[in-house]
């Protein structure tokens, strides 16, 4: 009771937490009638009487009260707690609020299922053992044996798995038990046998249910892969494809198990799916340079337009003189940002981890389309979030003074990056005219080489950085480069 006085409920759709209104409210209703008669003292009150039926039987030689007691006190005193039975509701209440409030639902409810099988199975081993003990035990095969002081059957321990043994056999409809004689005995075990066969049903379609809810998600999902490779297979589409096709299925199962962010988030209200969003992504989006100053409302609504995309490995996510549209965060993964030097040979010059970005001077843009100047490439599988100049545009309408300083920053890091360009083409020109002076013609690979050791060594800060704009490692000359 003192537990129910505190739980709060709903009133105009606001939440009552006041106490004193609590307690009121819970005075009012008929629940507290019920708990009142569920917690009545009735066994205590038996064992009183019985003291003191004892004291004046002993004490002051009243021998003829006529009072009767029955042989079996236990029994008598399971009688006086029946009607604790009126808060059988708080049982199904509390498994309602649990599996509210429970990260694994499925199997909770498997568990739920569980204690209501054992909770009907035990509510029958009590009848069953009344049952014997009205009839008399051991008045035949089917009743619980008669028992003596000192027997290993006369513990209570095993009269309850005995009986509870009895119950599960019957319940179940598996069988093995003696034949009912009595009428009584009769009655009994044929509504045993028909609440077996609707708890048999119940069990049955619960544990499908259980079983389907939990493979739901990959069942789905699995749809979806079968449509997709038919669909390989009735275009011819090259082994080698399908392969790849396959391994990312199985990577997107492993890091998403088939959950569409997406469409999942789109049935909850916004403000609640942008306050996911924000504790997700917002401090990754805050690390992007050219979003440090924006303010916090720009910022939540550009997380509710970041699309989550895999990649593959050795996948493209853009190459040089592609138009950009979009920028790019490492949510997981590792990217290679490849340039091409002016003798054809392909340059790692930077590699990105999680919590980098690049492409955001295609948002920059904002006069034109940008194009790419180098080329990113997937190391392994990779999950990057992308924001596209589209989603950026709509979301500054509502923020001029955003939009002011991102073009602001747009031209700055626009000049930044011609320059950069152009000091590395100075870079790798200076690399080629020094081989050919101090080499031979037969030399000539190592002019290849060379070439591209200097525009390493640009990209890391040494040797000719003094060259570049703003000396910094090779992961943010990527993100500049790009």
């Amino acid at each position: 009771m003192l537990v129910q006085m505190n739980i709060s409920y709903i009133d105009d759709g606001i939440y009552v937490t006041d106490k004193q209104q609590l307690r009121d409210n819970y005075l009012r209703t008929k629940r507290f009638t019920y708990d009142a008669i569920a917690i009545l003292p009735l066994p205590y009150l038996l064992v009183m009487m019985r003291f003191f039926y004892w004291v004046v039987v002993n004490f002051m030689g009243l021998r003829d009260l006529g009072l009767v007691f029955p042989a079996s006190e236990m029994t008598l005193l399971g009688f006086c707690r029946l009607p604790r039975l009126i808060k059988y509701r708080a049982l199904s209440e509390f498994f309602s609020s649990m599996e509210s409030r429970t990260n694994a639902p499925d199997t909770f409810r498997a568990f739920n299922l569980i204690v209501y099988l054992l909770l009907i199975i035990h509510w029958i081993t009590c009848i069953y053992y009344c049952i014997s003990w009205y009839e008399g035990f051991g008045m035949n095969t089917w009743v619980y044996p008669a028992t003596e002081e000192g027997d290993d059957d006369h513990r209570f321990s095993r009269k309850y798995t005995m009986c509870f043994y009895w119950s599960f056999l019957t319940l179940t409809t598996i069988g093995g038990s003696s034949d009912p004689e009595t009428n009584l005995e009769y009655l009994f075990t044929g509504l045993t046998f028909f609440n077996g066969v609707f708890v048999f049903a119940a069990v049955v379609g619960n544990v499908g249910d259980v079983i389907s809810n939990m493979n739901a998600a990959r069942t789905e999902f699995q749809a979806k892969v079968d449509d997709i490779k038919r669909y390989m297979v009735h275009h011819r589409v090259p082994d080698p494809l399908q392969r790849r096709v396959k391994k990312w299925f199985d990577y997107s199962w492993a890091r998403t198990h088939g959950v569409d962010e997406t469409s999942l988030l789109e049935t909850l209200p916004d403000r609640l799916r942008a306050r996911i969003q924000v504790q997700i992504h917002l401090k990754t989006l805050k690390k992007v340079t050219i979003f440090e100053k924006c303010e916090t409302g720009l910022l939540c609504e550009l997380v509710l337009k970041l699309r989550p995309q895999i990649y593959s490995p050795k996948d493209y996510v853009c190459k040089k003189n592609e138009i950009g549209k979009e920028m790019y965060i490492i949510n997981h993964g590792k990217l290679e940002c490849i340039v091409t030097t002016e003798s054809g040979e392909r340059i790692v010059v930077a590699t990105l981890t999680e919590g980098k970005y690049f492409g955001e001077i295609a948002l920059l843009s904002f006069e034109g389309n940008n194009r790419r100047t180098a080329d990113v490439r997937s190391v392994g599988y990779s999950e990057l979030l992308v924001l596209s100049k589209k989603a950026l545009m709509s979301a500054l309408v509502d923020y001029p003074e955003a939009r002011k300083q991102l073009e602001y920053q747009a031209q700055l890091r626009i000049s930044s990056n011609r320059k950069m360009s152009s000091a590395l083409k100075e870079s790798s020109s200076g690399a080629g005219s020094g081989n050919q002076g101090n080499h031979q013609p037969s030399g000539g690979g190592n002019t290849k080489s060379n070439s591209g050791h200097n525009l390493k060594k640009s990209f890391s800060g040494g040797g000719g950085s003094e060259d570049l704009p703003n000396k910094c490692n090779s992961s943010n000359m990527g993100n500049n480069l790009i």
